[in-house]
């Protein structure tokens, strides 16, 4: 192709020293010209020749690397560029980077050159194991993060950030994150946030980065680290009408609790959080609306089933959930009112000891028996089974950890009713396993 050509004699001119004003403007155009190429439309040999002729060396002045850059990034728009530019250019873009990032000033033309190297670090890695292992090999995961640091533009933070994304999208690596590199990145979204930047993207993909490095950290962070994650609260907070955003914080909730098989770090406020966002979607019958309703309900049940949530320095937040779930009891969401059943049976049996600021979920919850009880009954006439067991489940932790005297006589009498009731229709074997529980609870306690 001429065009590509032509970089040859810029080539040669340069090291002859015969390089003119009028020669610089020329490649300027000639660079953007080959950054407009339908990169599908280039052969192999076309590919070959950008490798060896664009001017791509730190010898450059900082307006030609940029336009260089830039043609790399525009035609790493499709896998078959990154394919044949492969490991000699990735290594030679983050090299340019590592260059910048120890002059980085206002200069405008650093300033530019430094987004088209970015832009092209991240469109050669994107979703390409190849040239991701290259890049991570070149230390451009550490340098990266140094550029959080520096002064860069703000139109730079995006395309940085959307450069670790690419660099930390691999499942089979071993990464060596830095231990406070979450840490760092939820400050750096706070103060993205103070500037009232509304870029979703960025949002969605710092969480997104975020989420890669708690999947895939070989790091000692400690699941109390990420209570500190505040920026997270923050996005949930102001942007809690934006599905997207919503849903990414979530996952990001789940992800931590899922990798550390623990839930119970919730309850350093960020459950007062989840409520405000569920309350808001509740209602809503749209599909991504509803997947955030689901996600929610499930941390709620998984967070109620975490034996450390049984500890002193959380009995308060506890009983705040406790509070809110019997509301839900009422619920139009089916799926909203079956969770809250199976996260307030699972927080009956908790058992605190008495002290004069807290009583246990359980004797609030006893309160409610009524509805229970009633909610059992109808769930037999509608073969309701899960809801069922969740019931009879919840029934059996409250008999084990409390007694009858707070109880109405004709509660107690319909309880039994209604149980034996359930075991004379059904031969399903978790919920006749519940009920012959809460049989047998209620003759443990004495009750005739």
């Amino acid at each position: 192709m001429e065009k590509i050509t032509l970089l040859e004699s810029f080539n040669i001119s340069k090291k002859n020293k015969q390089i003119n004003e009028k020669d610089y403007n020329n490649i300027m155009d000639l660079l953007n010209e080959l950054s407009e190429l339908d990169p599908k439309c280039l052969s192999e040999d076309d590919y070959e020749k950008l490798i060896k002729y664009l001017p791509l060396s730190p010898t450059h002045n900082n307006q030609v690397l940029a336009a260089g850059c830039n043609v790399i990034a525009s035609l790493c728009s499709v896998d078959l560029a990154r394919h044949y530019f492969g490991e000699k250019i990735t290594v030679a873009i983050v090299n340019i980077l590592k260059s910048l990032s120890s002059r980085i000033n206002k200069d405008k033309y650093i300033q530019e050159c430094l987004l088209q190297t970015c832009r092209a670090v991240g469109n050669l890695c994107y979703y390409h194991e190849e040239n991701t292992k290259c890049a991570l090999k070149e230390g451009c995961l550490l340098i990266t993060m140094g550029l959080l640091k520096t002064n860069i533009n703000e139109n730079i933070q995006p395309v940085v950030i959307g450069l670790l994304l690419n660099l930390t999208h691999l499942d089979d690596y071993n990464y060596k994150f830095q231990d406070n590199m979450i840490e760092e990145l939820n400050l750096y979204g706070i103060q993205y946030m103070e500037y009232k930047n509304n870029n979703y993207r960025f949002y969605i993909n710092l969480v997104s980065v975020m989420i890669n490095i708690v999947r895939k950290s070989s790091s000692n962070t400690k699941i109390t680290d990420y209570e500190k994650c505040y920026f997270i609260d923050r996005l949930l907070e102001t942007y809690n009408m934006h599905i997207n955003i919503t849903s990414i914080c979530i996952k990001f909730i789940k992800q931590v609790s899922k990798t550390y098989n623990v839930y119970n770090w919730i309850l350093k406020e960020k459950h007062k959080t989840l409520i405000e966002v569920l309350d808001k979607y509740e209602e809503n019958q749209e599909e991504d609306p509803k997947r955030i309703v689901k996600k929610i309900c499930d941390i709620i049940i998984l967070l109620s089933n975490d034996d450390g949530s049984m500890e002193k320095n959380k009995q308060l937040d506890v009983l705040y959930l406790v509070e809110w779930l019997l509301k839900k009891l009422n619920s139009n969401n089916l799926y909203v009112k079956l969770s809250a059943v199976r996260s307030l049976g699972n927080f009956s049996r908790f058992k605190y000891e008495p002290i004069h600021t807290t009583i246990s979920p359980a004797n609030i919850i006893m309160k409610h028996l009524t509805w229970f009880i009633n909610n059992l009954d109808q769930s037999i006439k509608d073969k309701n089974s899960l809801m069922e067991v969740s019931i009879l489940c919840l029934f059996k932790n409250i008999l084990y950890v409390t007694n009858f005297e707070s109880v109405y006589e004709n509660d107690i009498d319909k309880l039994i009713k209604t149980t034996i009731d359930v075991l004379n229709h059904t031969t399903f074997n978790p919920i006749v396993m519940k009920g012959l529980d809460v049989i047998t609870y209620i003759i443990r306690k004495g009750v005739s």
